[in-house]
């Protein structure tokens, strides 16, 4: 009887006191949707350098939206504000000087920029900074600066062959065929060379090819490895053929 005399003499308190508990509870929980409806609308625009997919000697500026939410208003700020060394200056692209009115999620946007090709060591001693302003769907402004480096693609290189490429070579050799077929000829290939001649001039132009895509000072380091293995190929040469003839005046005498 005791309790129950207390809980009716303390019941107003008591339900005062779950009142409270009550409204911290919604609070609390209010609070974490308010944090999860915030997170699934908020932009995050990201700036970097990145190689070509099938030139890594090309430069590219890639500015992509990686967050959930809309970015709307972009404005870019460049330090410095010009390259002289770049092949598209900043003045000319068109996104950094009037900016973007709406970047929605997943958005991505690739300025080619140079030919490192003989401006490598140039670019790479150039600091680059860009600013990006901008504004989420509820008006609020974000700010972010990247620091970018030109030699941070330094020995990249690509491994096989992008797939957009592999489909447009795949294309056009069916066009190709098609064609063959519909007409009934098919352009002979004539060699003017033999084969194995072909063969070696070919894979040269490619490789080449592939060494003109690095930077000067890479490319230097690749002739140095072959001139390294022509002397050595030359010396097993040499060495071989000395000890043939050595071998040929024993069994002679």
């Amino acid at each position: 009887m005791g309790i129950i005399d207390w809980l009716n003499t303390n019941s107003g308190a008591i339900i005062g006191i779950a009142i409270v508990v009550l409204v911290g509870v919604i609070g609390y929980y209010t609070y974490l949707t308010w944090r999860l409806l915030k997170a699934n609308n908020t932009p995050e625009v990201a700036i970097s350098l990145r190689c070509h997919e099938t030139h890594v000697s090309l430069v590219m500026l890639c500015v992509e939206n990686i967050g959930t939410g809309a970015a709307r208003n972009l404005r870019f700020v460049t330090k410095p504000s010009s390259i002289p060394c770049l092949d598209i200056p900043f003045e000319k692209i068109g996104f950094l000087k009037g900016g973007i009115a709406f970047f929605e999620p997943g958005r991505k946007i690739e300025q080619f920029l140079v030919n490192v090709i003989d401006k490598y060591d140039e670019l790479k001693q150039i600091p680059l900074e860009i600013t990006v302003k901008y504004k989420d769907v509820v008006d609020r402004e974000h700010e972010r600066t990247f620091h970018l480096d030109f030699s941070e693609n330094e020995g990249f290189s690509h491994i096989g062959r992008p797939p957009l490429f592999e489909i447009a070579e795949a294309t056009k050799k069916l066009q190709e065929d098609v064609n063959s077929i519909a007409t009934g000829t098919r352009k002979p290939v004539i060699l003017t060379e033999p084969v194995f001649e072909h063969r070696i001039r070919r894979h040269t132009d490619f490789l080449e090819s592939r060494i003109s895509q690095y930077p000067r000072n890479i490319q230097e380091k690749i002739l140095q490895k072959v001139d390294f293995l022509i002397q050595d190929q030359d010396r097993e040469i040499r060495e071989k053929s000395q000890k043939d003839e050595t071998e040929t005046d024993a069994n002679a005498s």
